[in-house]
């Protein structure tokens, strides 16, 4: 796997929140336990309707006191910051969308990343394993970071650790359609059940303790020699083969493994499903079956 290149990610944006009230505001908001939050080191966070879905889910960094940074899925990233500036009444809080001219890129490395003067802001994530060797993972925000065509690469490397790593990232396409602990969102850190209140607490905490969760993320593989990458947006829908009108799951994220010939998918599906033969219809394509299933790469919380 390359690791000497960074990824030029589109697909991020950062939301900064300032003010002296900014950790209390998002505190009565986010999923995680704002007062947690690292300078750098990523911390996965959520926020849920009334209802218990995840609209939105980020990494959360704190350069600074009264700074939180944001970084989230550019496609509803517009649509979130309009979403916190709605609950701002009364706080001393201020909500930026950071413009075009700040780029995201996604550093996998195996030593520690140097910090650099064009470097604004870092995201630490957590390490991912790939063929028995572990990556870091570092994201790199900057509005004047200008590097060589050639120190430029695809984003193929850093997709596909993200869709294995089973952390789920919340999309335009999957946003509003998951408890988080349908997506394992607890297990990897996002929720914090210590924390106390906000949007759609009550039913995330009794989801938890009653153990109604009957619907998990999982990864899934499926070989192909095509190109599908456009076929298995998030969103996308997965079906029983020995019911093809039955809806049984839906992808989150997916990357091409060049090493395995194949795509790795991000899955929320439903568990007594798991041991079936699972596929995606395509107009194109017709079906596409998932040939294999994993567990996802830690355990999940128990309470």
């Amino acid at each position: 796997m390359n690791i000497s290149k960074f990824a030029l990610l589109n697909d991020l944006k950062i939301i900064r929140v300032l003010g002296v009230d900014a950790k209390t505001f998002l505190q009565n908001l986010l999923t995680s336990d704002v007062h947690k939050t690292n300078t750098a080191v990523g911390t996965l966070s959520g926020f849920c309707s009334p209802k218990g879905r995840l609209q939105a889910s980020f990494w959360l960094t704190s350069p600074t006191p009264n700074e939180f940074l944001l970084w989230i899925s550019s496609d509803i990233s517009f649509e979130f910051s309009k979403k916190l500036s709605m609950y701002n009444l009364r706080s001393k809080v201020e909500i930026q969308l950071l413009d075009e001219s700040w780029k995201i890129y996604g550093k996998i490395h195996d030593l520690d990343l140097e910090q650099s003067p064009e470097i604004s802001f870092r995201c630490e994530l957590p390490l991912v394993q790939y063929l028995d060797v572990q990556y870091q993972r570092t994201l790199i925000a900057s509005n004047q970071l200008n590097l060589d065509a050639q120190a430029i690469d695809n984003n193929t490397n850093w997709q596909l650790l993200e869709t294995i790593s089973g952390i789920p990232r919340i999309t335009n396409g999957t946003k509003d359609l998951f408890v988080p602990q349908m997506v394992n969102f607890e297990s990897v850190g996002g929720v914090d059940f210590k924390k106390g209140c906000y949007p759609g607490q009550e039913i995330v905490a009794r989801s938890q303790y009653l153990g109604t969760i009957k619907r998990r993320l999982m990864i899934g593989f499926m070989t192909a020699t095509l190109d599908l990458g456009p076929h298995l947006l998030p969103g996308t829908l997965i079906y029983s083969f020995d019911d093809p009108e039955q809806e049984v799951g839906v992808i989150l994220l997916s990357a091409f493994d060049e090493e395995r010939q194949g795509y790795f998918l991000q899955i929320e599906v439903m568990l007594n499903f798991v041991d079936k033969v699972l596929m995606i219809r395509n107009d194109a394509f017709g079906l596409l079956q998932i040939t294999e299933i994993f567990n996802p790469p830690y355990p999940l919380l128990e309470i």
